[in-house]
């Protein structure tokens, strides 16, 4: 302030201290862009119903999406992985002795089990097993259910139940993929017989809790209570969708997950899996999610016991065969006896008869181990490391195999151990993978050996078998035959024997396999939903909103035409002179006196309007001293609302009220106020003055309003031309005259540039006071109206009108007003200083 001070007292600026250059007023331009915080936050004071609006309309948004949504439910349960615990077990210890079959049975992939879970093929399963691909309801019953529905009915499950109408479906599967989705017609009649239509065609017609099949749909229906049985002609609505369908809008809603413990320091591999399903039906949700763990453990069953049950069932069916034939023999030989009399045979036959039932014995025996070598070739050769029937290894005891079986254990559980340290592609990896593949190698060539081994063997005894039968055909024809029926019937009753054993082994193998696997918690549904979370939906669709609101607000915001503050303006155009800051003007405060006088009324002193119109009559008192040419001012501005004639009016009254004479013009010739404002005649005033129809003291009013004299002149008739109007000699007459009577002439001139009247009136006035109010006044329109007004050269000074409270502003204005103050003081004395050496 100093600098701009010291500027000012140089003798060239003593007469032109407030004629500011065209540049001047666009000084700082680039400083006004920035974003005055201050401002930001009395605007989102002012707009503070945009966030607080849209919190609410967000808050409200959020209920009703809330209640209008289809809740969500969840169930859990577990599986305990017993198999997969039992042979890591035996993986473990396998270095410690045990046979081939670790070796070959690895322990399963936990990751693996949970992939199979998933798996399209148990999904499948467990949907037709549960029958969540069937609903089966009223005719007038809603399929949705939405969250209000569900909180007025107390939270209750029950409207959920498909079990209103006592029926449910299972393994129910569409011939004809048409009638997926469609809404089919289940109708009753008497004894539990039913029929399903699809609009007038028959479907299918069953009995309730049996087995349904027609060249259309397969379904199972059942009832909920034992002893329900639908009235005859009842109908309900039945929906069948398609199992891929549901497995694909199920697969994403499936969670399987896998704890682990954490013992000093060290995982523990946990062997229990978690599953959880989501839908919008809590029971279907429990019924699936117990149907996919049923069907995951009858599937791991089926697969554990596979390979046993082919060896069980193999040898079942021998010993049918061999039974069949010894009851033949038998019938045959016994025959034979009665009608031939012929009830024995030689001692040497019958050495002969059990030496070659021994060797058929053997023979069967060979074959057998045969068999189990080629599957155990073929499972080797298979990709993967596929378990092998523990039975079928029983059967091939060999040292080589078993010392082979225990570096093949040892092999896979370092790899087991890499494995959690290096990607497969990593040096180690490979390299154990190379020995594990040497080793199984080695175990194909065993078993390939023996393979070969076996064959020759029976090549071996088929020879000997034929050499047998060559020597009895050395008896007589009748003993012959009875040596043969002989034959038969001994061989057939060894090898029965032998298969019987070979059975019950089998037996014992596949008992063996069964699974551990088992369901730890069944499916249990949370009594309330996952979705939606009615607080959480609250809070978010508020928060939104206020957002929203406080973004609406920060547009508005940046996108405003107008000033922000005060202090933009006062950035903006610093080198300009400011006479002073005025909030609000909101009439007088008392009620009474504004219902008397609704037009205008005197500042309340105490009021801060009133303080800030004190302080623009003590600046004003300073500018005419200075200068000694402060009497007649012209009140303009850049926009109609800008506040100008309210300023020029209650400034009149605030120096009246001093004691001075004043004198108002209304020169707005094209839209006068002032004589509504003081609820007086618009005619005569200036324009019939100006055109010569009446004198000046016929056009002047004295207005005593609350005890304080005060001239007006309005602005009289609206002229067709009004700047030909003003510029009339009879104007400068006028301003002269008025100079020599009164103290001060306050002229209310229209907007400039807008019009041209301010131009002609400013060669007259002493200072123009340029009006701009805060929020209002668009910023490129006030510039358009600096820019002419420096123009015109004439003294300018800037009011800043409309700012949020003289409160917090006053600070800023007092120094701002100290400053022009002392300012006032140093060209006053300086004045005088060279008046006196001029004198």
């Amino acid at each position: 302030m100093a600098d701009h001070n010291d500027r000012m007292l140089s003798p060239d600026n003593v007469d032109s201290q407030w004629r500011p250059s065209v540049s001047s007023h666009f000084d700082g331009g680039d400083e006004g862009e920035k974003i005055d915080l201050s401002a930001l936050f009395r605007s989102l004071k002012k707009h503070w119903r945009w966030p607080v609006g849209l919190a609410i309309a967000g808050i409200i948004l959020a209920v009703l999406h809330t209640l209008f949504s289809i809740p969500v439910f969840e169930s859990s349960g577990s599986i305990y992985l017993g198999n997969a615990e039992k042979d890591q077990a035996a993986a473990s210890s396998a270095t410690e002795g045990l046979s081939l079959v670790p070796g070959l049975v690895q322990a399963p992939n936990l990751e693996t089990q949970v992939q199979i879970m998933q798996s399209r093929q148990i999904v499948e399963k467990a949907i037709m097993q549960s029958g969540v691909n069937v609903s089966i309801m009223n005719p007038d019953q809603s399929a949705v259910i939405h969250f209000w529905y569900w909180l007025l009915n107390g939270h209750s499950f029950g409207v959920y139940e498909n079990q209103k109408t006592g029926l449910h479906a299972t393994m129910a599967e569409a011939v004809n993929p048409d009638l997926y989705g469609q809404h089919l017609e289940l109708k009753f009649a008497d004894a539990g017989r039913y029929q399903i239509y699809a609009g007038k065609k028959w479907i299918l017609s069953g009995q309730l809790d049996e087995a349904a099949v027609s060249p259309y749909l397969r379904i199972l229906i059942k009832t909920n209570f034992p002893g329900f049985i639908p009235k005859a002609n009842r109908s309900y609505r039945l929906t069948i969708r398609s199992p891929l369908s549901l497995y694909n809008a199920f697969a994403g809603n499936i969670a399987v997950s896998q704890s682990s413990k954490d013992s000093g320091g060290t995982a523990t591999l946990s062997y229990l899996i978690y599953l959880s399903f989501q839908n919008p039906n809590p029971f279907v949700s429990q019924r699936f999610l117990n149907g996919l763990m049923l069907s995951y453990l009858e599937q791991t069953h089926a697969w554990a016991t596979g390979q046993s049950s082919s060896t069980y069932d193999y040898l079942n069916g021998q010993l049918e065969k061999v039974r069949s034939a010894l009851e033949t023999a038998d019938s045959n030989l016994a025959k034979y006896q009665s009608h031939s009399g012929l009830l024995s045979v030689t001692s040497n036959a019958q050495a002969m008869i059990t030496q070659m039932a021994n060797y058929e014995s053997q023979r069967s025996a060979l074959e057998l181990k045969l068999r189990n070598l080629q599957q155990v070739s073929a499972e080797l050769r298979a990709q993967g490391e596929k378990k092998v029937d523990p039975y079928l290894m029983s059967s091939l005891n060999d040292s080589v195999l078993n010392g082979l079986s225990d570096k093949l254990v040892t092999a896979q559980n370092r790899k087991a151990s890499l494995e959690t340290m290096y990607t497969p592609k990593a040096p180690e990896i490979q390299q154990v993978n190379k020995e594990i593949s040497a080793i199984r190698s080695a175990i194909a060539s065993v078993i390939s050996n023996q393979e070969t081994q076996a064959r020759q063997q029976l090549d071996s005894l088929d020879t000997v078998i034929d050499r047998y039968k060559g020597k009895m055909g050395q008896y007589p024809k009748e003993a012959l035959q009875v040596l043969s029926l002989t034959r038969s019937t001994e061989v057939l009753g060894k090898l029965y024997m032998f298969l019987l054993e070979k059975q019950k082994e089998a037996a014992i193998s596949k008992a063996s396999t069964i699974t551990k696997n088992r369901i730890l918690d069944t499916a249990m549904v949370r009594h309330t939903p996952v979705s939606p979370k009615a607080s959480k939906n609250i809070l978010v669709g508020g928060f939104l909103g206020l957002l929203l609101g406080l973004a609406v607000v920060f547009a508005r915001f940046l996108m405003h035409k107008g000033f922000h503050s005060e202090e933009e303006i006062l950035r903006r155009y610093f080198a300009t002179p400011l006479l002073g800051t005025l909030p609000e003007y909101n009439g007088f405060p008392d009620a009474d006196i504004r219902a008397r006088f609704p037009a205008i009324s005197i500042s309340d002193p105490r009021s801060g309007y009133g303080e800030a119109m004190r302080l623009l009559r003590g600046k004003l008192y300073l500018f005419a001293r200075t200068s000694g040419a402060g009497k007649i001012l012209m009140f303009s501005s850049a926009d109609p609302g800008a506040g100008k004639t309210t300023i020029a009016s209650q400034l009149a009254m605030t120096l009246a009220e001093d004691g001075k004479k004043i004198l108002l013009i209304d020169a707005d010739l094209r839209n006068p106020q002032l004589h509504q404002i003081f609820d007086c005649k618009q005619t005569p005033g200036l324009s019939e003055y100006l055109m010569g129809k009446s004198d000046l003291e016929s056009c002047i009013r004295v207005m005593t309003r609350f005890n304080v004299p005060l001239s007006l002149m309005t602005a009289g008739q609206i002229p067709g031309t009004p700047v030909e109007l003003i510029g009339n000699s009879r104007f400068a007459d006028l301003i002269q005259d008025a100079r020599s009577q009164f103290d001060f002439v306050l002229l209310d001139a229209p907007p400039y540039p807008s019009v041209a009247d301010g131009l002609m009136i400013s060669q007259w006035v002493d200072r123009l006071i340029s009006v701009v109010r805060v929020d209002t006044t668009p910023r490129k329109t006030f510039q358009d109206h600096m820019q002419g007004v420096a123009q015109i050269g004439c003294p300018l000074a800037l009011v800043i009108n409309g700012t949020p409270s003289v409160q917090g502003h006053a600070d800023r204005v007092q120094s701002r007003t100290s400053g022009f103050l002392n300012l006032e003081e140093k060209l006053l004395k300086f004045v005088h200083f060279v008046q006196k050496k001029q004198g």
